[in-house]
């Protein structure tokens, strides 16, 4: 078999679908790129068992057949190598399922061992529920949820990101109990019952640097088991987080009756300055009259931090205590210059939104307090 391509084109490819392999594959399996090679094209696939990701490209070739590649050396070979058009001759050893690929370049000869395989059989999945999403649309609702997602392994559902499809809205849901976000997008289809499935946060994380055109094809399937994504010549198929998610809905507070509004960037700033000063890496925020105190300090070595900033306030003054990177998280994917917090007691979650009139409720990012020793 031969082929011919550029080397640009294929490290793009590659590296596109060796994103799917562990970085410790236990089954020497997954450790593998797999080359179909088609009358003029090129299917490269990789998996993990759970997640694979499938691209196609354009190549100069009239054989036919699937070889395996280590991804590992695959990819090494390509990195290092300058973009030039490149040969691919793959022989078969007699009696034998190993082979090797010849590579030849303008200025080089290489050689890298492969294996021949049989074509695999795909089980082609009941997909009922389809929906298009502009890339930056989608995008942006796993960039502002990613960040919240749990880490616990002993909490799997919380590990990723809850979708909901009602009527023609998308919710994104993520929480990790400390903190909750919920961002709200309009939909392509219309959606007469609700629907909800939760994406693993790799997936989504992967997702991010595969996505390449302005619409990406979000497709799940019948028994809500799998979850498809189509972006251009690129493929990825996952399988979803079966378990049941927290009632969300049930912790975020309903009726807030005092009101914050101040420049983002401002208390963004302060935080991050202000923070550093304690200890255990919480801060204290005091709200009197049109002022925000952030104060934080550090007894065990003598360090403190206040500083003062101006706002519009009504309520009853408070105080009340944060983890300082809880904050900063949730500032940092807050966009607009302005924002709202809603808050109704020093333990009760506080909601921190945009202040636009239009953004009301689109997106939330709920934090938790913590206990503070006045």
């Amino acid at each position: 078999m031969k082929l011919t391509s550029s080397i640009r084109q294929l490290q793009d490819a590659v590296s596109k679908v060796a994103q799917a392999i562990p970085a410790k594959a236990i089954d020497a399996r997954f450790e593998n790129v797999h080359l179909s090679i088609e009358s003029g094209s090129l299917t490269l696939f990789a998996t993990d068992g759970e997640l694979s990701i499938t691209a196609k490209s354009d190549v100069e070739t009239s054989d036919t057949g699937n070889i395996g590649i280590k991804a590992r050396t695959l990819q090494d070979f390509l990195r290092s190598m300058y973009d030039t058009s490149v040969s691919f001759i793959i022989e078969r050893q007699e009696i034998s399922d190993h082979g090797t690929v010849h590579i030849t370049t303008d200025k080089g000869k290489y050689k890298i061992p492969c294996q021949f395989e049989s074509k695999t059989e795909k089980h082609e999945k009941s997909y009922d529920i389809s929906l298009e999403l502009a890339t930056t649309e989608l995008l942006d609702l796993i960039q502002k949820t990613l960040f919240a997602c749990s880490v616990d392994g002993m909490r799997p559902a919380m590990m990723g990101v809850l979708f909901e499809l009602e009527g023609n809205i998308i919710t994104a849901v993520s929480t990790d109990g400390h903190r909750l976000v919920r961002c709200r997008k309009n939909s392509s289809i219309e959606v007469a019952d609700k629907q909800k499935f939760v994406v693993p946060a790799r997936v989504l994380s992967i997702l991010q640097k595969l996505v390449q055109n302005e619409t990406v094809t979000m497709c799940i399937d019948a028994d809500r088991r799998f979850v498809r994504f189509i972006s251009g010549n690129i493929v990825l198929d996952a399988a979803l987080i079966v378990e049941p998610y927290p009632n969300y809905d049930a912790v975020i507070p309903v009726e807030h009756d005092k009101h914050l509004i101040i420049d983002r960037s401002m208390i963004y700033d302060s935080v991050r300055r202000v923070g550093r000063f304690s200890s255990i890496g919480d801060i204290k925020m005091v709200v009197e009259g049109q002022l925000l105190k952030v104060m934080a300090e550090n007894t065990n070595e003598g360090e403190a931090a206040q500083e003062e900033l101006s706002c519009s306030y009504t309520g009853e003054d408070i105080i009340i205590g944060f983890n300082s990177r809880f904050i900063e998280a949730a500032l940092a994917h807050l966009d607009d210059n302005e924002i709202l917090i809603e808050l109704k007691s020093p333990t009760t979650a506080v909601i921190f939104k945009p202040h636009k009139e239009e953004d009301d409720n689109k997106l939330i990012i709920l934090v938790m307090p913590v206990r503070i020793n006045n």
